[in-house]
């Protein structure tokens, strides 16, 4: 069976690009194939910044031949009374490419229709291609296509030349003026002359001797590796070798070597956070620190680049001009680091008014503000002992001000590291300090909670902020766009409040309308402002993140709806947690699920209007008042109804399980001998308002209605 290569050409593509383009294009050809049934076995991409490439192996030479009926008129309107054919069916067997004679008939829902019985012969695999692979090109869209020269075309980025074949022919297919060959080219620098490509089978082989390796897991592991061994020769270790960084530079370049570059070591005075953000983020670089991680200074004097050439008389050239700008960028950083410092971060208030947070929610001073009275309420009802109150307030007071500093100006990145460093500098206590540094945190996907507790009420309350204040001006993120980063906040709020503060029952709806409080006056005027839909909306968006954790948790996701359904999870996750584990462990112990069938079929015949006081002096079946009697001794008696509203604990819940697990028989009973719906409106309304306050059990754990799927 027949394999077949396509290769797009371009110029350099975003690094971020790569992977994703590969996916789609490996989606967007399978699925063509699959739809216009052509067989094949698997389905291959490769890229570099230079070319994104797909091998199809195991292909078909023929389409499969399709069998299917395609129904016609009815056959009361095809003939006439004599037998002969009216236009319907003509023009129906005309259009299958049949004649009239050749039609059949079948019965469908009572009436006797006209049917073609068709048989659809495959058409060769190469003129299925032609006709997809273009199609699959156009939908390799980016965020921003560009268009070049004369050319209708849009791509990520200008396409300079098609390879395609099928076996060890070309298979023609044309783009706009761009016409598909054999030729392809290698590394821009030690290869750039034009490669023929004899076959798909020879294509990796033909690229490696042109010193492009083409696929990015191949590229990775040899960075990786290369780079370990460098720095183990430096007595070190390398940073980020784990992560964005490496998946970033293996996709920008096609042939990668390892090169390294050392510094002045006077720059190690400045923080290993402020030299790694450098090289990290503006010049791709992997630092070295000591293998024994010994210091608090750990890192040493030098970096490894990955270049695109492993020339030996380019290597001193490339290592030279890395060196030169590793340098001007460590000495910018040191100048702003010190010249910073010669003004006190509580200084800074001024200038921290003059910058905007967003249009319509004021500057960062009010920002702050904001932030401190929210810190002050969380305090107050979480009654936070003074070493977590005083510092957390303080914390948010200053974790702002290096927003107006040169360093975060120049570095945004730093951003709250600066200022814990200014703060340790200035004397303040260490909490504070940590909590400065870390209430951005999680920064990223890969990024833990903050390690501390100040800072993870710190990053709770300003993260909160930030989703308020945004959700209150109709930001929120729709599809895959989200520019203000609004699901990273959302997803590194809940992490915090389960992994990092569960044991605080801090109410989230409450925190968030006191900050809508706070907002609502400066967009009082504002054109579709709406403070109660703000506050919906986001209250479902974060929903939505619990939901996500409690399933990553393995919580069943009926058990998680019975939860969220039932309400008050924003107010005391904890609690939405414990009853979750509740319900969890019901399911396990009660294997004929009698007590989870008897609290659904409660659960459907109860609506919002149903009565909750009932007269015991209305009970004329016995069933009624064994019910009842159940539920005042087994129950009521064990815990109070009074109690449901109170905060309850784990215990609670497992008390209230084992009380009406003694229900389930009475329960069944009930419904087997009384009418619920009697047409007597004072006895229907009696017993509806009987199994509310049976419910009113159920319902403290959970809606259990949602856990009907779960019955057998």
């Amino acid at each position: 069976m027949p394999n077949y290569l396509l290769e797009i050409g371009t110029e350099e593509l975003p690094a971020d690009h790569v992977p994703e383009a590969q996916e789609r294009l490996k989606n967007l050809i399978s699925d063509a194939l699959t739809q216009a049934s052509v067989p094949f076995e698997s389905v291959e991409t490769m890229g570099t910044p230079r070319r994104l490439a797909c091998i199809v192996r195991g292909l078909a030479a023929l389409q499969s031949t399709v069998k299917k009926k395609v129904k016609g008129p009815p056959v009361k309107s095809s003939f006439d009374a004599s037998g002969n054919a009216l236009p319907p069916a003509k023009g129906f067997a005309q259009k299958n490419g049949l004649t009239v004679e050749q039609l059949s008939r079948e019965e469908i829902g009572g009436v006797e229709y006209l049917v073609a019985d068709l048989v659809i012969e495959g058409k060769p695999s190469s003129n299925v291609l032609k006709e997809v692979v273009p199609h699959a090109i156009t939908q390799l869209s980016g965020e921003r296509l560009m268009r070049w020269g004369d050319s209708e075309l849009k791509f990520s980025r200008p396409i300079r030349w098609i390879v395609s074949i099928l076996d060890k022919d070309e298979l023609p297919i044309q783009l706009d003026t761009i016409k598909s060959g054999r030729d392809s080219f290698g590394n821009r620098v030690l290869a750039p002359e034009k490669l023929r490509i004899d076959s798909p089978d020879a294509y990796v082989d033909s690229l490696r001797k042109a010193k492009v390796l083409v696929h990015p897991g191949e590229r990775r592991s040899l960075i990786e590796s290369q780079v370990a061994q460098a720095a183990s020769k430096l007595s070190g270790k390398p940073r980020q070798l784990k992560g964005a960084l490496l998946d970033e530079v293996s996709n920008i370049l096609e042939w990668p070597h390892a090169v390294v570059g050392e510094f002045s070591s006077d720059y190690l005075e400045l923080p290993d956070t402020l030299i790694e953000t450098i090289m990290v983020h503006h010049q791709r670089y992997f630092p070295v620190e000591r293998a024994d991680g010994t210091s608090t200074h750990a890192l040493l004097p030098y970096f490894i680049t990955v270049a695109n050439n492993d020339r030996n008389e380019a290597q001193a050239q490339i290592k030279q001009g890395n060196e030169r700008v590793i340098k001007a960028r460590l000495a910018d950083g040191k100048f702003f680091f010190f010249d910073d410092q010669k003004m006190k971060l509580l200084d800074r208030k001024e200038a921290l008014d003059q910058l905007t947070f967003q249009e319509g929610l004021g500057s960062y001073l009010k920002k702050t503000e904001r932030l401190c009275m929210a810190a002050r309420h969380l305090s107050a009802a979480l009654m936070l002992e003074p070493k977590y109150s005083l510092c957390i307030e303080r914390t948010l007071m200053l974790c702002k001000l290096d927003l107006v500093c040169n360093l975060v100006r120049e570095l945004p990145e730093l951003q709250g590291y600066v200022g814990a460093w200014y703060a340790a500098r200035e004397g303040e206590l260490v909490e504070v300090v940590e909590g400065i540094a870390n209430h951005y945190a999680p920064r990223s996907q890969d990024d833990p909670i903050p390690p501390d507790m100040v800072g993870r009420f710190a990053a709770v309350i300003d993260k909160l902020d930030s989703l308020v204040g945004l959700f209150a001006l109709g930001r929120r993120p729709s599809g895959s766009s989200d520019p203000y980063a609004l699901r990273r906040q959302a997803f590194g709020l809940i992490d915090i409040l389960i992994e990092g503060l569960g044991e605080y029952r801090i109410n989230v709806s409450e925190l968030m309308a006191l900050l809508m409080d706070q907002i609502k006056p400066s967009l009082a005027n504002k054109r579709g402002f709406d403070p109660a839909k703000a506050l919906t909306d986001l209250s479902e968006f974060l929903l939505q993140r619990i939901r996500t954790k409690l399933a990553e948790r393995g919580i069943k996701r009926e058990v998680i709806e019975a939860v969220c359904s039932s309400g008050r999870v924003l107010s005391d996750i904890p609690d939405a947690i414990a009853r979750c584990e509740c319900l969890e462990k019901l399911l396990e112990s009660d294997p004929s699920m009698r007590l989870v069938r008897a609290g659904v079929r409660v659960g459907k015949i109860l609506n919002e209007d149903s009565p909750s006081e009932f007269d015991i002096k209305l009970f004329e079946n016995d069933a009624e008042k064994a019910l009842y009697k159940a539920l005042h001794e087994e129950v009521e008696a064990k815990f109070p109804e009074n109690k449901l509203g109170h905060v309850l604990t784990a215990a609670d819940y497992a008390l209230i399980v084992e009380s009406i697990d003694s229900l389930s028989a009475p329960i069944d009973k009930f419904f087997e001998d009384v009418m619920v719906e009697d047409p007597n409106r004072e006895k229907r309304n009696n017993r509806h308002a009987l199994l509310n306050r049976v419910y009113a059990y159920f319902a403290a754990i959970g809606d259990f209605r949602c856990l009907k799927p779960l019955l057998p």
